[in-house]
């Protein structure tokens, strides 16, 4: 005997109550293991903000120490050695000798100042994150003769220690990584600011990156850099091509991240 409509519309109900029963559980597990990713995400950005401050404030200290201290030193030595070779001395090899170590001096002090300056950007304390930026793109065209262009506004890149310092090193590491595997010719890199968010694009003309690159484990430049800005709470985007490579970067700016003036 075939059941009657009201008793068939009661026994759907009756069953799709019963299917939402057993079914919302897992989907309170699903929701609290998203909740979950998000809150072990956020703590690992929290993790990384504060290790990299620590690893800056480091690098810092040792480049004090390097320029107050080794530095000196070697300015000294460099002053001795263009005495001695004001004396009149008549022995040739001895003068080709002292020639010698005046060139060997120069030399050190050249690295001892571009070791100082990746491990603390001295123009960062110079003048700013504009002025260290502007220095980095002329180093990066006399260095490996590529045209690299900057677009930005200095009263915009007026930032609180931490941020600036951050900036500079993703633009580092991107100028870096384009040197050793773009090929490029021209690079273009545009800061903007909107409201409470700045947007970093650096464009490059060369090969362009592949998807499988990026996934490399040994990729240790693009991970720095993604840890960089997701410790700073941002958004990175990288995307390759046969045009070349498009690296697009969103950061909010707290508060206390802009200064004044």
């Amino acid at each position: 005997m075939s059941m009657s409509r009201p008793l068939l519309v009661a026994a759907l109900l009756v069953a799709v109550r019963l299917a939402w029963r057993l079914a919302a559980p897992r989907a309170m597990s699903a929701e609290q293991h998203e909740a979950d990713a998000r809150a072990r995400m956020a703590g690992r950005r929290a993790t990384d903000y504060a290790l990299e401050n620590i690893r800056e404030e480091e690098r810092a200290h040792i480049a004090r120490e390097l320029h107050d201290d080794l530095g000196q030193l070697l300015a000294t030595l460099r002053v001795d050695m263009s005495l001695l070779l004001q004396l009149p001395i008549a022995d040739g090899p001895t003068r080709d000798l002292l020639n010698g170590m005046d060139g060997r001096l120069l030399s050190a002090i050249t690295s001892l100042r571009r070791i100082a300056s990746n491990l603390r950007p001295h123009a960062l304390d110079e003048g700013g994150l504009y002025f260290a930026l502007q220095s980095l793109r002329h180093e990066f065209e006399q260095r490996h003769a590529v045209a690299c262009e900057l677009a930005a506004r200095e009263d915009e890149l007026v930032l609180n220690d931490r941020y600036s310092t951050a900036i500079f090193r993703i633009v580092q590491e991107s100028l870096t990584n384009i040197a050793r595997h773009a090929h490029a010719q021209h690079v273009h890199i545009t800061l903007r600011r909107h409201r409470s968010t700045l947007y970093l694009t650096i464009e490059d003309d060369g090969r362009g990156i592949a998807q499988a690159d990026m996934e490399k484990p040994s990729s240790f430049g693009l991970l720095g850099m993604r840890e960089r800005v997701w410790a700073i709470r941002g958004d990175i985007s990288i995307t390759g091509s046969h045009r070349g490579t498009r690296i697009e970067i969103h950061l909010p700016l707290p508060e206390q991240a802009q200064l004044s003036g």
